[in-house]
């Protein structure tokens, strides 16, 4: 590199002078720097003349340093030190030994999923900071619009203009049962079977709810309904201490079936759809892009896997 400074002072130069003093001879810092011996002696009188002072004395055949040449190299080592520093962190940015990852998600994905994904991130990548905050999927939307995250996890279908939406997995609503249940000797579920049990629904603002509400009162089926609340976690957490059944989306499900919920196909089918959203206006940092595909991992071994035998 040889970039010029004022006064025709150049990095090269500045490269010379500092190995001729920890060296301690023109031969040394040559050997040191893989240059020849005149090439060093050239660029140490050519940083002479760009700084207008002596560096360097001979003494009975020695070079010896100047005092003021003491002086500038103490200032020219902080200088490299401080581009020393410079290339270590761009080397850790290209890396992704560090970072800020900006994630929101809705509770589905953030109180299973992620998490896990998340721990893989920073055993990769240590050095690497990440923000997970929790909200509705309508919040996300706002949220990554705005810039103020760097990726939301949503299950929103709604476009926004400043807002690029990625499908991640689609699937179906499933029916979830406590252990023990009349119903979890069937293999699927349909509205019909639902007919007067009591139910733990999604609350009432949630868009999942109308959904529901909808394929029942076209079936004709009425359930007790007992139960409501705004988390597909705390939902399968009703239905496994045995207050009623319910239909959640799956992937919140499959991480309740390992605790004993039982958990079937349900007919008619109604879709649900996890998505990635990113700003559209912000390009995606190396961090963001290996994050996301350690999500497409988790949920392709995972939720995605468990879902095929349903």
């Amino acid at each position: 590199m040889n970039r010029r400074l004022r006064n025709g002072l150049n990095h090269r130069q500045l490269q010379a002078f500092m190995a001729v003093i920890e060296a301690g001879s023109v031969t040394a810092a040559a050997d040191l720097l893989h240059v020849t011996q005149p090439a060093v002696t050239r660029l140490v009188k050519e940083l002479e003349r760009a700084v207008d002072m002596p560096l360097f004395e001979r003494v009975k055949g020695r070079l010896v340093t100047t005092r003021e040449a003491s002086l500038f190299y103490e200032a020219v080592k902080r200088s490299f030190l401080g581009l020393d520093k410079l290339l270590q962190t761009a080397e850790d940015i290209r890396e992704l030994r560090m970072g800020t990852l900006r994630i929101a998600a809705m509770p589905a994905l953030a109180l299973g999923c992620l998490p896990r994904v998340i721990r893989r991130l920073s055993r990769r990548f240590p050095e690497a900071k990440v923000s997970l905050q929790i909200r509705s999927s309508e919040k996300i939307m706002d949220w990554v619009s705005s810039q103020q995250f760097d990726l939301g996890f949503a299950a929103i279908q709604t476009p926004h203009p400043a807002v690029i939406q990625e499908v991640l997995l689609e699937a179906s609503l499933v029916a979830v049962l406590p252990p023990g249940h009349a119903l979890s000797s069937r293999s699927q579920l349909s509205v019909q079977d639902f007919a007067g049990e009591a139910f733990v629904s999604v609350g009432t603002e949630v868009g999942l709810r109308q959904k529901i509400d909808a394929v029942f009162t076209a079936a004709g089926v009425d359930r007790h309904l007992t139960i409501d609340t705004q988390l597909s976690a705390a939902v399968c957490g009703l239905v496994l201490e045995g207050a009623g059944v319910a239909l959640v989306e799956p992937i919140t499900a499959a991480d309740y079936r390992d605790r004993g919920l039982v958990v079937r196909p349900f007919h008619p089918r109604i879709p649900f759809s996890y998505s990635v959203l990113f700003p559209k206006l912000v390009p995606r940092s190396r961090l963001a892009r290996d994050f996301l595909d350690l999500v497409r991992d988790e949920l392709a071994a995972g939720p995605r896997a468990s879902l095929a035998h349903l």
